[in-house]
């Protein structure tokens, strides 16, 4: 166990051993099921004060850091009820301190790096034995199956393994009885490849790319979203707002459902869309609304892995943008920007096409299509962060004047506001 708990400090900043600035910041990336649902997360350990971001480079010197930040935050505000992948070496599986996390949605993930010795072996008999789940990360076969009688899941990274050799390994795998994972899946093609083998879990950002040889037709209640984003982005007369809202009734109960909710702090019982809207105000219905094209319909949000990448990149753009400048018009334009950057992968179709359908500003069009200004900056940023891309990632918070560690804080509270907001809120 450790003997040096070190209190979550209100930013969720960690000091290091030794004392001096080496503040960690937990960010995730979503491991999806076959039916493309959020089934749980790699968790990424982000360090500002080094060259490289992730921590996983340098394990044991940081596994007291890592697992208090778990354990004071709680893994929970930061996964919810998905599994949590944690990535491990020898080193901390023997410290002890992995006991601290909750059996039922912990998994640890060991490092390729790490030598799959009779002490490995033991090691990982006796956690899995506790109740613990285990992975093997970018697994590549070398005859040794001892492990593999061991291990819940084995990861086998698609970026970096020849196409052959995934299918070969796919065979042997099916023999044990633990699931297989495909990470850095970045195309659907990759996602379609991966799926025929058999593949079980599939990790990276390929949901969030567009494939426009589908395109989808608009659901009618997309269609009703789109009118009353337009209309609030005209700013429309009140009545005409409070029109659409009554004559679509489950838009109404959306509404008061929300504005009764855990999500939006109110001590008053709102009773009628007059109220709401008067409360909430045009800019906030509109992103509330923004956001509503991405839930889907009768979909489980928390298992929605777009819905949830673009209210993460709305509110990560919304608070970073409270850094540069104090504008609020800016702020709300950074949110609905940050949500409306995957609008082409949710109706399949062209960016261009469907910004003709909104009556958005100039700034936010030009962000969108060919990420101008302050506001395009910002998505960019967001990019390179989901693509661990740091070297261009520093480059474009410099031009903004963020450091690093700023939005690796946003980032981390964003997870945990969003989990909050999902656990209170229902749909």
């Amino acid at each position: 166990m450790l003997s040096d708990k070190r209190f979550l400090q209100k930013n969720n900043a960690f000091q290091g051993e030794d004392g001096k600035r080496n503040r960690v910041f937990i960010g995730r990336q979503p491991i999806l099921n076959r039916q493309k649902k959020t089934f749980g997360y790699e968790l990424l350990f982000r360090r500002g004060a080094v060259q490289s971001a992730n921590v996983t480079d340098n394990v044991k010197a940081t596994a007291n850091v890592m697992v208090n930040a778990l354990n004071n935050i709680g893994i929970s505000k930061l996964i919810g009820d998905k599994k949590g992948f944690i990535n491990v070496d020898e080193s901390v599986l023997a410290s002890g301190v992995t006991d601290l996390l909750p059996k039922k949605i912990t998994v640890f993930e060991l490092l390729e790096t790490v030598e799959i010795n009779d002490a490995v072996l033991e090691l990982c008999k006796q956690i899995k034995k506790t109740g613990y789940q285990i992975a093997l990360d970018d697994y590549i076969h070398n005859g040794d199956s001892q492990i593999l009688n061991i291990v819940n899941y084995v990861k086998i990274d698609v970026m970096a393994t020849q196409r052959e050799t995934i299918t070969s390994i796919s065979k042997i795998l099916k023999k044990y009885s633990l699931k297989f994972v495909a990470e850095k899946v970045e195309t659907r093609e990759d996602f379609a490849f991966c799926y025929d083998l058999g593949f079980h879990y599939f990790q990276g950002y390929f949901f969030a790319k567009p494939s426009i040889i589908s395109a989808k037709s608009i659901s009618p209640a997309q269609v009703v979203l789109l009118d009353l984003s337009r209309l609030l982005a005209k700013e429309a007369e009140f009545f005409v707002i409070e029109k659409i809202f009554r004559q679509n009734p489950e838009l109404h109960i959306k509404l008061l459902q929300f504005m009764n909710s855990a999500a939006f702090y109110t001590s008053q019982k709102i009773t009628s869309i007059g109220q709401s809207i008067t409360l909430l105000g045009y800019r906030n219905l509109q992103k509330w609304v923004t956001l509503l094209l991405f839930a889907g319909e009768g979909y489980d949000m928390k298992s929605t892995p777009l819905f949830e990448r673009a209210v993460l990149r709305g509110r990560i753009m919304e608070l970073l943008t409270g850094k540069v400048t104090r504008d609020v018009s800016t702020a709300d334009a950074a949110f609905i920007t940050g949500v409306l950057s995957l609008i082409d992968t949710l109706f399949q179709a062209p960016l261009e096409n469907i910004l003709k359908e909104l009556n958005l500003s100039e700034e936010i069009n030009n962000a969108l299509l060919h990420r101008d200004g302050l506001l395009g900056t910002l998505v960019s940023v967001i990019e390179n962060l989901e693509q661990e891309k740091y070297d261009e990632l520093r480059d474009y918070l410099a031009s903004i004047n963020v450091d690093i560690e700023e939005l690796f804080r946003i980032e981390s509270n964003a997870i945990i506001e969003y989990e909050n907001m999902n656990s209170d809120n229902t749909q």
